[in-house]
């Protein structure tokens, strides 16, 4: 559920910045696509 909330709020973030400076669309797919692996993709550091 977190994990979901958290890209709700990454989406939210890169559309609030899209609908400001609209040049910015390539970034913000950019940001997604890496957000979208950084939530959901990753693997978590091991601990030593």
């Amino acid at each position: 559920m977190a994990k979901i909330a958290l890209f709700a709020l990454l989406l939210a973030l890169l559309a609030c910045l899209v609908w400001m400076l609209p040049v910015l669309w390539e970034l913000a797919v950019a940001g997604l696509i890496g957000g979208i692996y950084w939530i959901f993709f990753r693997i978590p550091p091991s601990e030593h």
